[in-house]
């Protein structure tokens, strides 16, 4: 038996030990492996032979009335306060990357509620179960990133801990991924372009304990992995009709590095999208690209001026993050670009139906990162909300935009999209269906991994959770989720188990928009006039955080929707011996004789990946304990550098 078998049956003991000091607990003495899949998913055979229960008493049980097939369900939950783990262990699997399905039925609210996989060597892969009790329909749930060692051995089953809920499960399966090259990770988190404006405005971040953090540390520790950064050429310099601009010395290169850096510092991987625009959108090319055309009355020269300046530009910031050894995973050029960047010239609907400087424009780009960055998957990100699933032809937005990229060989690594339930709502007499739900995108994504055959990435999600602000309403989640902080929890949920259920695992994951963007005086979508006054902040109800700053439920979401990791955490407060914080220092940590350097932020806080393993644990040089690291696990560890 592995080592790591046998710890994992020793948790298992210790932890039912606890609850039967408490209320109660049913345990198998001894796993039976089931051999080769899951043995009894349909629990026909009530908890048979396969089946381990670690539950205060009576929270797991067969239910015979709510059922998804045959004559039982597995029933978890209670009136009173429950916590209760099911699982089974399987041996003899080939080695390899699996997926793990099962139905289920949820009332929602509990403190977690999960289905899981846990391959030998790895954190466990888990996937919160989504709310049904606004439907007596069974919804499936898919855990990713599931990866099976040579030993064969893979652990999986269902969590749940609350008072006064019931969730159901039925129907597992355990299936072998079909793309055995690469790993499945789950990408989640959210776009923080605008954090160091609301921290310079006074603006402060709280955990749900009411200790102050930097906001990402927050996020990280929550389980989020994965920042968008938006970087603007100059903002400031331009000023629409209505008076409106962006505040100076935020979104452009120098603020974006730096967010760069500190999100690196927590090992979040980076989605960088070039704007190429001073203010929203694709609204106004930048200001020094539009001095230089200034006069040219040729198009084609124009272009050719602004096809050489995206080169530059995207190239330049590329290696300046490269320098700092920070590589995007992901790099999108322009915004919600369906109708083209850097208008008029780069318009995919021009009147003479010629768009090779679209082209060329996506083209520059496209070099421009590759060549600094072989890795980064160039993104192309549209406002579709997957729109193609509107019309009875299925040929919207989405297949009409790629559908030129495929036709003008315009060269790009992933498909980006925006699904917000408000936005996703159609007006038209002739749609088929009025509201998209998170169905409809994952039909969206099986048709266009189907036709283009590109990954798909969620760069923009929201959903509102107080008063009504640019998300005026939840559109098809009207009456489903309310808008309460409780409501976005559960749509965030949905979502994310909806990603991991797109076929093969195409959809990568998604970045919400936008967290951090707080209620803080000073703080809007825009300034206006001399005095800089912000305009209304219209996505304050769409946050992680609420009115004074404390992290809300929805985080949650993050927290029980993990891949299988092979490394640990390691995070908490580095100070000196008086106990003073150190903030943005570098500290020099090794353990298990693995050298890291931590950089903690202005809090003092610090947030990493560690190898597992078991060995001692040195703050520059000092031993401070002897220290045991599981894959997956997080550790909580306050340091003292004296």
């Amino acid at each position: 038996m592995s080592g790591d078998i046998f710890h994992k049956i020793i948790s298992m003991f210790l932890a039912c030990v606890l609850l039967v000091s408490i209320t109660g607990c049913r345990s198998e003495q001894k796993i039976i492996y089931a051999p080769g899949d899951v043995a009894n998913g349909s629990f026909a055979e009530g908890l048979g032979d396969y089946w381990m229960v670690t539950a205060t008493d009576g929270a797991a049980s067969m239910d015979v009335q709510i059922c998804h097939e045959g004559s039982n369900s597995l029933k978890i939950g209670g009136q009173t306060v429950y916590s209760a783990s099911v699982s089974q262990y399987i041996n003899g699997l080939e080695p390899g990357y699996y997926y793990l399905e099962a139905y289920a039925r949820n009332d929602g609210n509990q403190n977690f509620c999960y289905l899981y996989g846990n391959g030998t060597g790895q954190g466990k892969c888990m996937t919160a179960v989504p709310v049904t009790k606004h439907t007596s329909e069974w919804k499936k749930v898919t855990v990713r990133g599931i990866q099976v060692g040579e030993d064969g051995i893979l652990e999986i089953g269902m969590c749940a801990d609350g008072s006064g809920q019931y969730a159901y499960f039925d129907s597992l399966s355990l299936h072998y991924e079909k793309d055995q090259q690469r790993p499945y990770e789950s990408l989640f988190g959210g776009a923080v372009s605008w954090l160091d404006w609301v921290e310079d405005k006074g603006g402060k971040y709280y955990r749900n304990d009411s200790s102050e953090a930097d906001a990402m540390q927050i996020m990280a520790e929550n389980g989020c992995n994965f920042v968008r950064l938006e970087l603007y050429n100059n903002p400031g310099d331009y000023i629409n009709q209505d008076g409106d601009q962006f505040p100076k010395g935020y979104k452009d290169a120098d603020a974006i590095f730096d967010l760069a850096v500190r999100a690196h510092n927590k090992g979040m991987k980076i989605q960088l999208s070039f704007m190429y625009s001073d203010y929203w959108g694709n609204e106004a090319i930048p200001s020094d690209w539009l001095a230089a055309i200034e006069g040219v009355e040729d198009g084609g020269k124009a272009t050719e001026i602004l096809t050489q300046r995206i080169y530059d530009y995207t190239k330049s910031f590329m290696q300046r993050l490269a320098a700092a050894g920070i590589y995007p995973e992901y790099v999108s050029l322009g915004n919600e670009m369906e109708g083209g960047i850097l208008q008029p010239y780069g318009s995919t609907y021009p009147d003479d139906g010629d768009i090779s400087a679209f082209r060329g424009f996506m083209d520059a780009g496209y070099r421009a990162v590759k060549e600094v960055s072989a890795k980064s998957q160039v993104v192309l990100h549209i406002s579709c909300n997957a729109d193609d699933m509107y019309w009875e032809s299925k040929s919207g937005t989405g297949k009409w935009f790629f559908g030129i990229c495929r036709d003008n060989q315009i060269a790009y690594d992933v498909i980006g999209i925006s699904f917000y339930p408000f936005w996703a709502q159609s007006k038209s007499e002739y749609a088929v269906k009025k509201a998209l739900n998170t169905d409809d995108l994952v039909q969206w994504c099986d048709m266009m991994v189907e036709e283009f055959d590109k990954d798909i990435l969620i760069m923009e999600s929201g959903y509102n959770w107080g008063k009504p602000g640019q998300l005026s309403n939840n559109g098809a989640y009207t009456g489903i989720y309310a808008s309460t902080p409780e409501g976005q929890r559960d749509f965030m949920i949905e979502l994310i188990n909806a990603i991991k259920c797109v076929k093969d695992g195409r959809c990568i994951g998604d970045l919400y928009w936008d967290p951090v963007l707080v209620r803080q005086p000073g703080i809007g979508y825009a300034i206006q006039g001399a005095a800089g006054q912000a305009r209304p902040n219209v996505v304050e109800t769409t946050t992680f955080f609420d009115y004074d700053h404390v992290a809300l439920p929805v985080l949650n979401a993050y927290r029980y929707n993990v891949s299988g990791m092979h490394w640990a955490f390691l995070y908490g407060t580095v100070t000196d011996a008086d106990g003073k914080p150190l903030a943005n220092t570098t500290v020099m940590l090794t353990f298990d004789e693995t050298h890291y350097t931590v950089r903690t932020d202005r809090y003092g806080d610090y947030y990493i990946r560690l190898l597992p393993g078991s060995g001692k644990l040195y703050v520059n040089d000092v031993r401070v304990e002897k220290l045991t690291a599981a894959a997956g696990e997080k550790i909580h560890r306050d340091l003292t550098v004296k």
